[in-house]
């Protein structure tokens, strides 16, 4: 292993024991619609992680600009996640019934779902580093299904009695990506 892959490992690592500690400890599966839905996320998320530990371990020599942008996107990820989850006690795992309180602050004050996106920044980052086509078609199913959680649980806010206010938030926050306009006014 060169000094690239040493890097890209030990930094992907890191995310992954991270984003498994937050699966089991943090994030929670009350609901059937949410133990269903893990059925359809989780195995695609292992094909992802495998294939990129694959690459890691094939690749002969890692591009400084590549590896560098690759690296960053894995930071920008990890941080985004350690953020957001600071900010919530825990989180029900996507397709979930219920509805905690409405965080505005942090990285939500951002983007509504900065957790997704912290995930599509590393899966993205994989997938550009590497461009294998395994990775290719696995964060589009991903993404995807960020998409959809993401809407699932929006429609699940929108019905409870947080709606008005999460109307409001919504008018202000993009759902994956800031709205700089705001910003610039």
């Amino acid at each position: 292993m060169n000094n690239g892959s040493i890097l890209v490992f030990f930094a992907y690592t890191t995310i992954i024991v991270s984003w498994t500690w937050a699966r089991f400890r943090f994030f929670k599966i009350l609901s059937r619609s949410s133990r269903i839905s893990s059925l359809f996320y989780d195995p695609i998320v292992i094909i992802q992680i495998a294939n990129t530990y694959y690459c890691i371990f094939k690749e002969d020599q890692f591009e400084v600009i590549p590896t560098t942008l690759g690296l960053t996107a894995y930071i920008l990820g990890l941080t985004m996640f350690f953020w957001s989850i600071r900010l919530v006690k825990h989180l029900n795992f996507a397709f979930s019934d219920r509805v905690g309180a409405v965080v505005v602050t942090g990285p939500y004050s951002i983007v509504r779902h900065p957790i997704y996106l912290s995930y599509a920044f590393v899966w993205l980052s994989s997938t550009l580093m590497f461009k294998s086509a395994i990775l290719w078609i696995t964060l589009i199913y991903l993404m995807v299904f960020y998409f959809v959680s993401a809407k699932k649980e929006e429609k699940v806010i929108l019905e409870s009695e947080y709606s008005r206010e999460y109307l409001e938030y919504k008018k202000k926050v993009g759902m994956f990506s800031p709205r700089i306009l705001r910003w610039i006014q």
